[in-house]
């Protein structure tokens, strides 16, 4: 409940016209965000060739991937539809994790849920373009489950 209160004080709420974009590719994790209604669509850009990875609707997260690995975003998120999003700094939301590790533990369960639900789509294939400089994407995705089931054996 701590944490909540800690979180729901640092959100911000926002509209966000059509084809407006949130966050923009290799960008760094500043905040993440919580579709409360609307449409946001996940954008793979090359040159200046666009397409559509995936769509967001209400009650998804946009940014968390960035805020939980600490890597620049992989793609571009922009609003397909008049959208209101909650938006929650990174530094803040780290901040509310770190008061109770049980919280904590939830929160990264949560989140790998979160990504178990996107038919279709991998968690590596969010951190698209981690490896190389950065290293193996899988060790991020190693990571965040040793950090959630608290077992690194």
């Amino acid at each position: 409940k701590e944490i909540l209160l800690l979180l729901v004080a640092d959100m911000k709420a926002e509209y966000i016209p059509p084809r407006e974009d949130v966050i923009m590719q290799n960008e760094s994790p500043d905040e993440l965000y919580i579709i409360v209604s609307g449409e946001v669509e996940m954008l793979e850009s090359e040159m200046e060739n666009e397409q559509t990875v995936w769509t967001f609707k209400s009650g998804d997260m946009i940014g968390e991937v960035g805020a939980f690995c600490c890597r620049p975003q992989s793609y571009t998120y922009r609003t397909k539809t008049l959208s209101q999003l909650l938006k929650i700094r990174t530094s803040n939301l780290i901040e509310a994790m770190k008061t109770r590790q049980e919280d904590n533990i939830i929160m990264i369960k949560n989140f790998l849920q979160h990504h178990k639900k996107l038919k279709g789509l991998r968690l590596g294939d969010l951190l698209h373009g981690v490896g190389g400089d950065y290293g193996d994407p899988n060790m991020y995705v190693n990571l965040l489950t040793v950090a959630s089931t608290g077992n690194a054996t």
